[in-house]
């Protein structure tokens, strides 16, 4: 078993991604995408059990941990991660890939399987199923908040005299983590100056989402998704019921199976453990 990840870094169109790589080149190859404001290393419980069966690209999306922030003026779209996800494979001379993705990376994930059904073998989503939506009356409402939003005067960034401090912060939007599961996320996410720590997180990742799809135009991705789904979703989760019950409908071969955790159930050694096993035997 690989214990420890070799660090890439592949340069794209829209910035150079950081990527961790674990287990054989010659297994099959399998994409771990993490949730907003997380990065690869949310990963590091899962990683070691997932690379005795496959290659694993454990990737940090643009703006996120160790990848550069995407250009002045753009805009973290989240169909703009399809784009990067599709050039990655490109450049990486990869014609297929198992994806797994957690909550943002799961709602990538589903999105890209949607788009390009030929590149993906099979898809499994950690507590996600699809991103939020709004009705198509609210998108000029939603549209000037986020414009609004945007033109405010941002605060100044944090400064942290310790990792435990940024620790403790971050902790606060993720209360049901051991500390000992968020550390090394927040690790990869702080960069460290002669003041002391703060974010490298990209700030414009925070701003409120400018167009969000549609309930109907959600449902248009998942139906053209033709690969298995495994939906691993967490019993203490943040996916509401009603989301899976009717989303569920629009997969083709779906199976769904809950875990015992919170939405970070990957980063535990339980959850780890219990998940790794539902995507080795599916």
């Amino acid at each position: 078993m690989q214990h420890c990840a070799v660090e890439t870094r592949v340069t794209l169109s829209s910035g150079e991604l950081s990527i961790q790589e674990w287990g054989d080149q010659s297994k099959p190859s399998m994409m771990c995408l993490h949730g907003w404001l997380d990065n690869g290393a949310s990963f590091h419980r899962l990683a070691p059990l997932l690379s005795q069966h496959f290659h694993l690209l454990v990737v940090d999306l643009p703006g996120h941990g160790l990848s550069q922030p995407l250009a002045d003026g753009a805009h973290y779209y989240i169909w703009q991660n399809i784009e990067t996800l599709y050039e990655l494979l490109a450049v990486k001379q990869i014609e297929s890939i198992h994806l797994l993705g957690h909550s943002m990376g799961g709602v990538v994930a589903s999105l890209f399987a949607g788009t390009f059904a030929d590149k993906v073998q099979s898809l499994i989503l950690l507590d996600s199923l699809g991103p939020m939506t709004s009705q198509a009356a609210d998108t000029p409402k939603q549209l000037a908040k986020a414009i609004l939003d945007s033109q405010r005067t941002s605060s100044p960034l944090r400064v942290f005299p310790a990792i435990t401090e940024a620790l403790q912060a971050r902790k606060k939007s993720s209360p049901g983590m051991s500390d000992e599961a968020l550390l090394p996320i927040v690790e990869r996410n702080l960069k460290q100056s002669e003041q002391g720590f703060s974010w490298r997180t990209d700030a414009r990742l925070r701003l409120t989402s400018k167009v969000r799809l549609t309930e109907e135009q959600v449902m248009a991705f998942l139906e053209a998704i033709t690969v298995p789904v495994l939906v691993i979703m967490a019993e203490q989760g943040i996916v509401p019921k009603a989301w899976v019950d009717q989303r569920m409908t629009g997969l083709k071969k779906a199976q769904l199976v809950y875990v015992p955790g919170h939405h970070h159930f990957h980063t535990e050694h339980a959850g780890a453990e219990a998940i790794s096993r539902h995507i080795i035997n599916a």
